[in-house]
């Protein structure tokens, strides 16, 4: 049973209110410590030599129990509104394990091979109970749930989109050559990777059960009141729009239409596509990332204007800066509105707070 306290039961009310467009003072506010690199966080993981082959075999989430209970303990001193829970490790690409991709550490992150598929090898794909990534996946989904006992949620972790799975499989220049030369062919690999997505998805919350009633997504520490799903377009940056309605739209109204709640994470790369995506009604929350060396906040600004123009609910992610947070005060409604910060440690944490006491008083 989920444990109940009162700043949880503020924070899943500011969540209600969030997904039921109330009217606010604020936006809803989060801070993420050390959120680039997750791989980080877990000591196990530093015996896999640099560039050396992960199988799910080599992760264990027992092994991970102590590190993941260590970071909800520290996570609880950013004194924000987001919801802090767990998820199966963010620095593993599951899916792609999951489609039959073999995984390597690289420093601090992990990379999927590209397997460069024939179609019939691809077409062939079961999610089956026996996928040893599937395996492994769920298993830390229920060791996570037991270690955390209803004081926090398991959520979903970074699962990557349709159109990055299929440039996994057939590779990722081919992938593009391939919606061009063989558009039905590519339709039905893409519907291949959102059905694995899905149906990992469902048995992610069929094994973590809910909290209060809903569903969560770990690196945003977004809830929902019922079931959840992240959507992730990363390779939508070199698709052009009639490439992406063509051929990978339907896919993410698929995924999104599956669930009660969804949310897609999108890059500012991506943001020249922005009206295909809203032409996907079923898309909820538009998770937004600013990113170094990339777009800044102003550029960002018209865009982020349009997707609440639209009526659709906006979470921005990044290292937001005080003048971003006063611009985000002027040209943005707090209704329907989530920020979260990436700070490296608690001291730039406490920096954050005392930027926002100035633009939102009383918070």
């Amino acid at each position: 049973m989920p444990v109940r306290d009162s700043v949880l039961e503020k924070k899943l009310s500011r969540f209600r209110d969030f997904w039921d467009r109330k009217p606010v003072k604020r936006p809803i506010i989060g801070i993420d410590i050390g959120g680039w690199f997750p791989f980080q966080r877990f000591s196990s993981l530093s015996r896999i030599a640099d560039g050396a082959q992960i199988s799910p075999e080599q992760l264990s989430s027992g092994e991970c129990l102590s590190d993941y209970e260590e970071f909800f303990q520290r996570s609880l001193a950013t004194e924000d509104d987001l919801i802090k829970g767990a998820a199966p490790i963010s620095a593993i690409p599951w899916m792609e394990g999951v489609l039959g991709a073999r995984l390597r550490r690289n420093r601090d992150s992990v990379w999927a091979d590209e397997r460069r598929l024939s179609w019939d090898d691809i077409f062939s794909f079961e999610l089956t109970d026996d996928n040893p990534w599937l395996r492994r996946y769920l298993s830390f989904v229920q060791d996570l749930s037991e270690q955390g006992r209803g004081r926090y949620p398991v959520g979903l972790p970074i699962l990557r989109g349709t159109a990055d799975l299929f440039g996994m499989l057939r590779g990722h220049s081919e992938a593009l050559i391939d919606c061009i030369e063989e558009p039905e062919l590519s339709r039905k690999a893409c519907a291949v990777c959102a059905d694995a997505l899905t149906g990992l998805v469902r048995q992610h919350h069929g094994t973590a059960g809910d909290f209060f009633g809903g569903y969560y997504i770990e690196q945003y520490g977004i809830w929902a009141p019922g079931p959840f799903v992240r959507l992730q377009e990363d390779e939508s940056a070199v698709y052009s729009p009639d490439l992406y309605v063509r051929i990978i739209q339907d896919f993410d109204r698929k995924i999104a239409a599956s669930f009660p709640y969804s949310l897609i994470h999108l890059h500012s790369a991506s943001l020249f596509l922005l009206e295909h995506f809203l032409d996907v009604k079923e898309i909820d929350v538009f998770e937004i990332n600013k990113d170094i060396c990339e777009m800044d906040l102003p550029r960002m600004m018209p865009y982020l204007k349009r997707i609440q123009e639209a009526g659709r609910l906006l979470y921005i992610r990044g290292p937001l800066t005080r003048d971003d947070y006063r611009l985000i005060s002027r040209e943005l409604s707090p209704e329907g509105l989530v920020l979260q910060t990436v700070v490296q440690n608690l001291e730039e944490a406490r920096e954050v707070h005392e930027a926002l006491n100035g633009i939102y008083p009383g918070r």
